[in-house]
């Protein structure tokens, strides 16, 4: 009892003690949280010292570091608990860690370092408390890079080193270096590195690891599956989640998975599993998983709810892009405990009708469904009757879907949302106002996005019924929609709402609703984003009561001039504005006045607004936290401040872009400003007097400078240079200086780390003091026109990582030994300069300090070929090569590719390399491009290993070779690859019809010129644009060719036969459709005119096509090529008004009746080229072809045309200044602006049209063809004369009005056709003389006048009329003067002296001979009659009787005169 006693009393004692030492431990606690006023001090500068990105810290030094982005403080000591700094250093720059910046961070716990181009860790220092580290997607590529990170972290237990650049043996040797990581790590992420399948054996130590990350590692390599056999045995315990995502592992995998029994989480996205797999087996084993993701598979045929079904405790499933239909999961519902679905990307469609079996039997979700995203199927209205079961369900995304109008479903039943959701997503259907009467009942909502639908006006649903938004909403999107000011009054009961996007809407003026009813928004908003309507001033008065306002942007409105409401009111912002952006609108100087009262300010956008001459920033005195001030793009000369510096202290970022700053005053107008600025733009300027140096000297924070494209810059902005000693990036690209770089103090340039001088045409050698500036890492030299070697100059800079030469004169030796003291150089771009051959490249071969990982070159000097520069034997690195157009010796370097492992892009296009294509040794596990088009390589493509060799190659371009031999099937078998080019190559054979089937990623295929044969292969599923053209292929085009994913198709100048496909859906894309000069035949689709929408080049001609041309009343097409075919007539409504119609080419058809109706659609259309030759088209020529004022080639020769040319041609301009864009910007090549996801074949189609000029039909392409105007009328039956008014076709080139009946003669007017270079009258019925006028015509190369009746001179052989010939003339045999024979003034004719002469006849005609042969001609005429009269008795009755009426007449014709003449004398 008492030894229970003394226990007792010990145990109240200890009570005692322990409630002091906690009550102690309470008031310590206290005291730290009352001494500590958010973070702790010294954290603060820390974090202020790492010398961050402005997006990571704020700037203001005065706020609580534990708010900053990206820092996470202990709620109960305040001291920082976890960094997150993803890229917050600049990308270009390696960046080495040292652990000592962050010792001050004592409870420092998670550092995330991931996206900083972190090469390594320096110093010594520890952080003892870390835990999770986070150095994903950098450059630790080395075991000694990642063992340097490791150091000093022993309590790590999280490592993140995720799409880095180690390799296996790397990783294994950190693994034997660092113990303790096999027993302390409880998750590693080694996902997307080099690994290789020898990584799985070094893991099995790991045993406490519950995360394995091995995603994108290429595991698929020869791997035995039994290793994961062997890892499962020793990690079952505690592993919990595993990535293999994108591997290439197939179905085999899964039988291997079974013995992670603990598995919580398994990714298994993208690794080729497909349908013909069994699932049961493994799910009975992973009882416990509760995440799964199965996206971008292919489970079409696969039923996945019944797959399934054994995942009991499954409460995430991923299914995107999967190619699943609605009989795939139609047993989805079995998976009970399923919370959270991803189906997004699947083509799900109602109209595969989602009620299977029998009438009562429905398509059920899972009925604990929270999460349901099904983003970017085709889904319609009666899909929601399947979600009204889901009393669970939280989150749903039905964006980018079919959804339309109202969402009832029928007539008798109206859908109703599950009530409880809370995050609704409609974006991108076509939703109407009615839609809205469904969002009734969600009182638990609070995210909604209707973005990019069809809501208009107010958003009332019907004259009685007012509709009212979910109250309890703090998210609404409804950007891109056409509201209406009424629409407002339906946001006064949201009083939790806190962003708000209308966006491209219609608002408009002040927002009053009506007269009586004055608007005001949600007074708790936060965000709010009126971008794109038309506000005014008077709108302002609504943002009065918005204490919580933060972000506001209101560009591209109406706001004007100061922002003064009215003459008694005046507007005062929301006094909590962080962001304010009012770009784009019409605000003056004034407004600036009214900026006031804005202490939070940060950010400020005045861009594109009326700011012009002397600004006045005195109204932004209070704004005393303004760090980044937007004035691009005004008419700014300079600034004064009335209330000094203080008002703008910490301004930090200034953009002054689009000025007109006037120099004489910028130092003057910058201490108004600030003197802290740190990043200044002033670029695309209009300067006003001299820039110098010198003016930015009172910015001592200046760091970075970008003076681009200001023209009037003059070298003497650098002399003053060295002055600028804080700068560390100076940049005056594209200001064409043109002029030497002077001597400047450049060595005084300490902290200049970065220096872009592109294209400003210096000239000259670098100077001798552009040295020693040691700390430049990037310096772009490109576009100028330096001289000399650099070798003195970059010798110096040390730091140099970056240098861009590019298009200069600079004298590169190829050995490169310039670089010999750069250890530091990356990138080196130095195309287009001379290459020249050195001594020492031919001696000995240097061993450079550095690694590459760029390296491209060219020359502009023709030179003997050479080898590589042998320092490239020692590259290991390299990434990115480019030798394009740089003569080389022999064949290909594969020793290039095996040394660089990490090479993404090669290219050696047009370096003269012969030879075989063999492949490396090794796989090239990161290359993406290779360009070796335009050599001489021979023989076949290598065809076995091609696929694992080059396992994500992406482009792959060996056009114009002599490769032989057919295409390699293992092409189908490359997963990544996109574009494949082997055009104009001597490729042969059938193509197998499979061997693209699989390629889903593959958008451009270019096989043309070639002489592959055979019927077309299948079309991959993505592809886009498919080039065949010029090969042998024949038989029929594959039925659903237009039902693809199709957007250019070239397969012209081949054997194809049959009937043009016309089974189109209305998703087709074809834009581009060239099938010329094959065999097909039959009518044309109606569907390529009707159903095309997105058709914009039609390419049909040299076939058998018969029928009508189809009417493209509804096309958007811009070029129509149907000409040699046999149509024989036109649809009846061919175009209409607005049709964008460039070129029409029907030639050479059997095309009969008149053109009226079909000028007349044309008539308000922009046509350019309009060829109707070799038709039988009849009928006058329209007048209404006269509205086509965009014309620049018109051809209706060799038809059955009559009547008069119209006089109103000659109003028309001919000019091909009135060429369509899409011609003139490409030079002639026509260009699909609408391509948006397939590219463009590596040579742009080129346009072209048939046109007779200068004697001979030819045919123009390309630039020429935007060159060429004319008009061809010639072979019809045009009467009349020629109108005087084509005369006023300054600009043509030819006019051919040839082989018809025209009359009159040649208008005096032809003069003026400065331009016209052939003219062609010939064969007509024209008379007169040639105007002598015409000999003005210098650019006149070929006339033709033959076979007229024109006489007299012909004019003098001045200028081009000394170059023609008697063939311009022949068949007009009056007119006379060289180069004819005949004279116009011949001289006297010479007869023998016996014969007599009439000397005074100057007659041209004989006179004897004139007489004999008309007195033998009249009696030859007698003779006839009288014999005539003789043989025919009728003739002779009739004549004899008309031969006495005559003389009766005459009789009594006499007598009667004589008689009246007679009486005339007698009186």
């Amino acid at each position: 009892m008492l030894s229970y006693l003394r226990d007792g009393e010990v145990v109240d004692s200890l009570k005692k003690k322990m409630k002091s030492v906690r009550v102690c431990f309470l008031i310590f606690l206290l005291l730290e949280t009352m001494c500590c006023e958010g973070c702790w001090k010294e954290e603060k500068q820390a974090l202020l010292g790492l010398r961050l990105d402005d997006s990571f810290i704020s700037r203001n030094v005065d706020t609580d570091c534990c708010e900053w982005y990206g820092v996470f403080c202990n709620s109960s000591t305040g001291r920082v608990a976890q960094l997150d700094l993803f890229n917050v250093w600049l990308k270009s720059t390696e960046q080495y860690i040292n652990y000592s910046d962050f010792s001050v961070f004592k409870d420092l716990k998670n550092l995330s370092l991931s996206y900083n181009n972190i090469v390594g860790c320096v110093g010594d220092a520890e952080l003892p408390n870390l835990e999770l580290l986070d150095m994903s997607d950098n450059k630790l590529d080395t075991a000694a890079s990642i063992i340097s990170c490791l150091d000093g972290l022993p309590s790590l237990k999280y490592l993140y080193l995720g799409d880095n650049r180690f390799n296996t043996s790397s990783l294994n040797h950190v693994f034997e270096s660092v113990p303790k990581l096999r027993s302390n790590l409880k998750a590693l992420d080694i996902s997307w590195n080099y690994l290789t399948n020898d990584i799985l054996p070094s893991l099995e130590g790991f045993t406490s690891l519950k995360e394995l990350y091995l995603g994108g590692t290429e595991l698929d390599l020869d791997l035995h599956f039994e290793v994961f056999e062997s890892l499962s045995r020793k990690l079952r315990r505690n592993l919990e989640v595993l990535d293999i995502s994108e591997n290439h592992l197939t179905n085999d995998i899964l039988p291997y998975l079974e013995g992670f029994t603990s598995l919580k989480k398994l990714y298994l996205a993208e690794t080729e599993l497909d349908s013909d797999f069994h699932f049961e087996g493994l799910w009975s084993k992973l009882r416990n998983l509760e995440v799964l993701d199965l996206s971008f598979n292919n489970f079409n045929q696969t039923d996945i709810g019944y797959a399934l079904s054994g995942l009991s405790s499954l409460n995430s499933l991923y299914l995107t892009y999967s190619g699943l239909s609605w009989r795939s999961i139609y047993n989805i519902s079995k998976l009970s405990s399923l919370e959270n679905l991803f189906l997004s990307a699947n083509d799900l469609k109602v109209s595969e009708s989602i009620l299977w079996g029998s009438e009562n039997e429905t398509f059920k979700w899972p009925t604990n469904l929270q999460h349901l995203d099904l983003r970017f199927n085709r889904l319609s209205n009666r899909f929601l009757l399947s979600l009204m079961g889901l009393p669970h369900l939280q989150f749903l995304d039905l964006s980018y879907n079919q959804l339309q109008g109202v969402l009832d479903i029928s007539e008798n039943e109206t859908f109703k949302w599950p009530t409880n959701l809370q995050h609704l997503d409609l974006g991108e259907n076509s939703l109407s106002n009615e839609f809205l009467s469904s969002m009734k009942n969600l009182p638990h909502l609070q995210y909604l996005d209707l973005s990019y639908n069809q809501l208009e006006g107010a958003v009332d649903i019907s004259e009685n019924e007012t509709f009212k938004w979910p109250t309890n909403l703090q998210y609404l999107y409804l950007r891109f929609n056409i509201l209406s000011n009424e629409f407002l009054s339906s946001l006064k009961n949201l009083p939790h709402l806190q962003y708000l996007d209308l966006n491209y809407n219609q608002l408009q003026g002040t927002l009053d609703i009506s007269e009586n009813e004055t608007f005001k928004w949600p007074t708790n908003l936060q965000y709010l984003e009126l971008r794109k309507n038309n506000l005014s001033n008077e709108f302002l008065s609504s943002l009065k009561n918005l204490p919580h306002l933060q972000y506001l942007d209101l560009s591209y409105n109406q706001l004007q001039g100061t922002l003064d409401i009215s003459e008694n009111e005046t507007f005062k912002w929301p006094s909590n504005l962080q962001c304010l952006d009012l770009s784009s609108n019409r605000l003056s100087n004034k407004s600036l006045s009214y900026l006031n009262d804005l202490p939070h300010l940060q950010y400020l956008y005045l861009s594109y607004n009326q700011l012009q001459g002397v600004v006045d920033i005195s109204g932004l005195s209070t704004s005393s936290n303004l760090t980044n001030l937007y004035l691009s793009y005004n008419n700014i000369h300079n600034f004064v401040n009335h209330q000094g510096l203080k008002g703008l202290s910490r301004l930090d970022v200034l953009d002054l872009d689009g000025n007109m700053i006037d120099g004489n005053k910028l130092r003057e107008s910058l201490r108004a400003l600030s003197s802290s600025i740190r990043k200044l733009s002033i670029s695309y300027n209009n300067f006003n007097g001299t820039i110098l140096a010198e003016d930015f000297h009172d910015l001592s924070n200046l760091e970075r400078l970008t003076l681009d494209g200001n023209n009037n810059m003059e070298n003497e902005f650098f002399e003053s240079i060295g002055n600028l000693t804080s700068l560390k990036a100076l940049s005056l690209a594209h200001c064409h200086i043109n002029d030497t770089l002077p001597e400047a103090d450049w060595s005084k340039m300490k902290k200049l780390e970065e220096l872009n001088l592109i294209d400003n045409g210096f000239e000259g050698s670098l100077p001798n003091s552009f040295v020693n500036m040691t700390s430049l890492r990037i310096l772009e030299l490109s576009q100028n026109n330096f001289i000399g070697r650099f070798d003195s100059n970059i010798a110096t800079l040390t730091s140099l990582e970056e240098f861009g030469f590019e298009e200069n004169q600079f004298e590169v030796s190829i050995s490169f030994s310039s670089f010999a003291n750069h250890s530091n150089l990356k990138v080196i771009q130095g195309k287009g300069n001379k290459i020249i051959v050195d001594s020492q490249h031919n001696l000995r071969t240097w061993i450079p300090k550095f690694q590459l990982s760029e390296l491209s070159l060219s020359s502009k000097m023709e030179t003997s070929s050479f080898r590589l520069p042998r320092f490239l034997l020692y590259q290991k690195e390299l990434v990115t090569i480019d030798f394009s157009s740089l003569k080389l010796e022999g064949r290909f370097p594969h020793w290039l590719l095996e040394n660089n492992t990490k090479l993404t892009e090669v290219t050696f296009r047009n370096c003269s390399i012969t030879g075989t294509m063999q492949l490396p040794l090794h796989p090239l596990l990161e290359l993406e491009v290779i360009d070796v088009s335009s050599n001489t390589i021979i023989g076949e493509i290598p065809s076995k290993n091609i696929s694992s060799i080059y396992p994500k190659l992406t482009n792959l371009n060996m056009s114009r070779n002599h490769i032989q031999g057919s295409i390699p099937r293992e092409f189908g078998q490359m997963k990544y690859l996109s574009e494949l080019d082997l055009s104009n190559n001597q490729m042969s054979g059938e193509i197998s019809d499979d061997i693209f089937e699989a390629a889903q990623q593959l958008v451009l295929l270019i096989l043309s010129n070639n002489t592959l044969e055979g019927p077309i292969f299948t079309i991959p599923a993505n592809l886009g644009s498919l080039s065949l053209n010029d090969n042998k292929f024949s038989g029929k085009l594959p039925s659903n060719i237009f039902n693809t994913s199709i957007i250019f198709l070239d397969v012209s100048n081949n054997h194809l036969v049959g009937d043009i496909p016309s089974l189109l859906t209305k998703f087709s894309r074809l834009s581009e459709l060239r099938m010329s000069n094959n065999h097909f035949e039959g009518s044309i689709p109606l569907q390529l005119t009707q159903q095309l929408r997105d058709l914009r080049y039609l390419d049909i001609s040299q076939n058998n096509l018969t029928g009508l041309v189809p009417s493209f009343l509804n096309s958007s097409v811009k070029f129509i090529h149907l000409s040699n075919n046999r149509l024989t007539g036109l649809s009846k409504k061919m175009f209409n008004g607005n049709s964008p119609l460039v070129m029409l080419d029907l030639s050479y058809n059997e095309i009969s009746g008149n053109i009226q109706d079909m000028m007349q659609d044309l008539s308000y259309t922009k046509l350019n080229f309009l060829l109707l030759k070799g038709n039988h088209i009849s009928g006058d020529i329209p007048k209404q072809l006269c509205q086509l004022i965009n014309l620049t080639m018109l051809d209706l020769s060799d038809n059955k045309l009559f009547g008069e040319i119209p006089h109103c041609l000659g109003t028309m301009p001919f000019d091909n200044k009135n060429l369509d864009p899409s011609l003139n910007a490409s030079k002639g090549s026509f260009v699909v602006q609408e391509y948006t996801q397939a590219p463009l074949p590596s040579e742009h189609k080129k346009e072209k049209a048939s046109f007779s000029t200068k004697r001979s039909t030819l045919t123009f392409t390309g630039s020429i063809l935007a060159y060429m105007s004319g008009i061809d009328l010639s072979l019809n039956k045009l009467k009349g004369n020629i109108p005087h008014e084509l005369g006023n076709l300054t600009r043509i080139r030819a006019l051919n009005l040839s082989h018809n009946d025209l009359t009159g003669q040649i208008p005096n007017s032809f003069s003026n056709l400065k331009q016209t270079e052939s003219l062609d009258l010939s064969f007509n019925k024209l008379s007169g003389q040639i105007p002598p006028e015409l000999s003005v015509l210098t650019s006149l190369e070929v006339l033709s006048v033959a076979h007229n009746n024109l006489s007299g001179p012909i004019p003098k052989q001045t200028n081009q009329f000394a170059t023609f010939d008697e063939s311009s003339y022949e068949g007009n045999p009056f007119l006379c003067g060289p180069p004819l024979l005949k004279s116009c003034n011949p001289s006297s004719t010479i007869f023998p002296k016996n014969l007599s002469i009439d000397k005074d006849n100057n007659s041209l005609v004989d006179m004897y001979v004139f007489c004999v042969s008309f007195v033998v001609s009249y009696t030859l005429a007698l003779l006839a009659t009288i014999g005539a009269l003789y043989i025919n008795p009728y003739w002779r009755q009739a004549w004899f009787y008309n031969m006495e009426l005559v003389s009766l007449n005459c009789y009594y014709f006499i007598v009667d005169n004589f008689c009246r003449f007679c009486n005339v004398r007698n009186m």
